[in-house]
């Protein structure tokens, strides 16, 4: 699943793994696995482009389209694929 808010999503990603320190042989496969987290975030508005809060949001909606995130991209990936010959 690629979109716009991906690159930035990423970025924000691998800031905060800096931030906090994490090894740079590390990263990438962080960023890879948690991405979607800041998209979602992101998307919710809960988190700016910079990855702050954004003050008077629930963080809690962001952890809802989170699931909501995840759960389309699984099922996507296990929908049968349409192989209708008529």
């Amino acid at each position: 699943m690629t979109s716009n808010i991906e690159p930035i999503a990423r970025d924000i990603t691998r800031n905060l793994c800096r931030d906090s320190q994490m090894p740079e042989s590390q990263i990438d496969r962080w960023v890879d696995l948690h991405w979607q987290c800041a998209a979602a975030m992101l998307e919710a508005g809960v988190m700016d482009e910079t990855g702050e809060w954004v003050e008077g949001k629930d963080w809690r909606g962001g952890l809802e389209a989170y699931r909501e995130r995840l759960f389309a991209s699984s099922a996507s990936k296990t929908a049968p694929a349409d192989n209708d010959e008529s």
